[in-house]
């Protein structure tokens, strides 16, 4: 008899998105006892530690929670589609927002998997920042877009999470703090900033180095995350980013060094928005697609 339900899957992967048993009982209405015994029922079960438990800051997947969070986190979307009636071929036009930001790290991919798995679809890219595609969601320009959710919550629009990101620190190679495993934001004030400074994206960096009770001196903005890497790489400033191309090089081949930031960082999550009351089904198979694509990735 298999001894794992859905439901503690479900229990699970909401205490390791909203970062611990309380708000993941509030997200799905249901009593924090009943994510708690969830989790420990599958630690029992697994023999494995999934939670680093921290007093008054809430929970932090272990590495072994960290692969089970991808193990489960595809079986559910599996369950999903299993949910609704079968579907004759997908086909039609699917037109594909991004934030500029993210597009390239992920929407290749993204539209090769639909390609093979929906040859049918045919897929229609458009770039932008955080005000141009909501407009354009909300108009029913746009069937979905892939943005952080960085205030998004519209009446008439619908978001579904795809992953957590954790925003870290950008380095000239070869910088002072590029020996350290980890980096302070404290730390990362003192060199000149290169920002991104797109709307909402600004505001969230900044209030990084606020929380942090520090006051960055900001060299250069640029809406382009190509444009920050380079600036750094040359040595022009340090940076502060969520999204990681797979390769530590600028455009000009310089190369930089990436570090993970210490303490407790709010987390940028990634989110596919959608027109509340006209979404297109050919969006339904586009999202387990992304999920899995992410957590193949982190």
């Amino acid at each position: 008899m298999i001894q794992i339900s859905l439901r503690q899957l479900e229990y699970f992967l909401a205490a390791a998105r909203y970062g611990g048993a309380v708000r993941a009982a509030e997200a799905l209405h249901v009593s924090q006892p009943s994510i708690s015994k969830a989790i420990a029922d599958l630690e029992t079960l697994w023999g494995e530690v999934l939670f680093v438990r921290r007093h008054a800051r809430g929970m932090d997947l272990t590495a072994a929670g960290s692969a089970r969070q991808r193990e489960a986190q595809a079986l559910i979307e599996r369950a999903q589609l299993l949910q609704g009636p079968r579907t004759a071929t997908m086909a039609g036009l699917l037109r594909l927002g991004y934030l500029s930001t993210l597009g390239p790290r992920w929407i290749p991919a993204i539209v090769a998997q639909m390609r093979k798995s929906h040859p049918q679809v045919e897929v229609e890219l458009v770039d932008g920042n955080t005000e141009s595609l909501t407009r354009q969601l909300e108009r029913g320009e746009l069937d979905v877009a892939l943005q952080y959710d960085l205030g998004l919550a519209r009446p008439r629009l619908e978001l579904a999470h795809v992953a957590d990101l954790a925003p870290y620190a950008v380095l000239p190679w070869g910088h002072a703090l590029s020996q350290k495993a980890t980096v302070r934001l404290a730390e990362l004030a003192r060199s000149p900033l290169v920002l991104i400074g797109l709307p909402h994206s600004r505001e969230y960096f900044l209030s990084l180095f606020r929380d942090a009770g520090a006051t960055p001196q900001i060299a250069f903005e640029t809406e382009s995350l190509e444009m920050a890497r380079s600036l750094v790489a040359n040595g022009l400033g340090v940076g502060l980013l969520t999204t990681r191309p797979v390769v530590d090089r600028a455009h000009d081949g310089r190369r930089l060094a990436c570090r993970r930031l210490s303490g407790s960082v709010a987390r940028q999550s990634v989110v596919m928005v959608f027109p509340r009351a006209m979404a297109s089904p050919l969006v339904q198979p586009l999202l387990p697609m992304v999920r899995s694509l992410f957590a193949r990735a982190n």
